[in-house]
């Protein structure tokens, strides 16, 4: 048995506007980062309309690919994006102020919130497929997980050489080797 690609779960348009997202998404994030480090340049406003404008065109390109509904295309968009969330270390305050507690809270209740909603769409997803797109999907998890784990232990025993790895990293890569591995065991059972 056979499942076509592309398909109507990652075509060929959805991964031209996956490719405009990701590049949309880096040049914004880097243009914006790099022109609000020094807002007082007098063509600080050009730079930082231009990361707004690449930031809008990502964001389009995304809510197209999400609503045809090609999932696969929004979990590599997730893995480009996961690099650069960091938090914002100095909405905490100082250690034990009042301040410190509520934003720590909020933030984990927003981070516990995201994590939830992600899990509830890939059960979703996956009861909803059919028994080759379950097979498709769990044989790209295990390969992207033995990737990472290889790659994880690879770190360590070069860890005094490398620098530290960060949580948005490593999610990064478990994301993108997940998609990679769908895209490839969907071209292997396409034959």
């Amino acid at each position: 048995m056979s499942i076509p690609w592309p398909s109507e779960r990652a075509s060929r348009m959805g991964l031209a506007e996956f490719l405009v997202a990701a590049v949309m998404l880096v040049a914004g994030v880097v243009v914006m980062r790099r022109t609000l480090l020094d807002y007082t340049s007098p063509d600080a406003i050009r730079g930082v309309l231009a990361g707004f404008g690449a930031l809008v065109a990502s964001g389009f390109a995304a809510y197209r690919i999400v609503r045809r509904r090609e999932y696969p295309w929004i979990l590599g968009l997730a893995a480009v994006g996961l690099p650069f969330y960091e938090p914002i270390p100095g909405a905490f305050g100082p250690p034990g102020a009042l301040g410190t507690l509520f934003w720590r809270l909020t933030t984990s209740a927003r981070d516990f919130a995201l994590v939830a909603a992600a899990a509830y769409f890939l059960a979703r997803t996956m009861r909803a497929a059919d028994e080759l797109e379950r097979r498709i999907q769990l044989e790209a998890l295990s390969w992207s997980y033995s990737i990472v784990l290889v790659a994880l232990i690879a770190h360590a025993l070069a860890e005094d050489v490398l620098p530290p790895l960060r949580g948005p990293w490593v999610a990064s890569a478990l994301l993108g080797s997940w998609v990679l591995a769908w895209l490839v065991a969907s071209v292997r059972y396409q034959r």
